[in-house]
């Protein structure tokens, strides 16, 4: 196994202090931008995950992804 093969993608998770865990606009768009920067160099971008304390919302889940 070589070094491509284990860090071969990633998910992106963060919390939001509002308690709300639907993205923003901001999140959005930089999600898409680290997409876009991470894809050239054959690295996927599995999921972004928001906590909050009304529970949790994955951007692929809501195909924002």
């Amino acid at each position: 196994m070589d070094f491509k093969e284990i860090n071969s993608g990633g998910r992106k998770l963060h919390n939001h202090p509002s308690g709300d865990p639907t993205p923003s606009r901001a999140d959005i768009e930089m999600t898409k931008q680290i997409i876009d920067t991470a894809q050239p160099l054959g690295i996927a971008v599995h999921d972004h995950i928001i906590i909050g304390r009304k529970g949790n919302a994955s951007m692929k889940g809501l195909l924002l992804i």
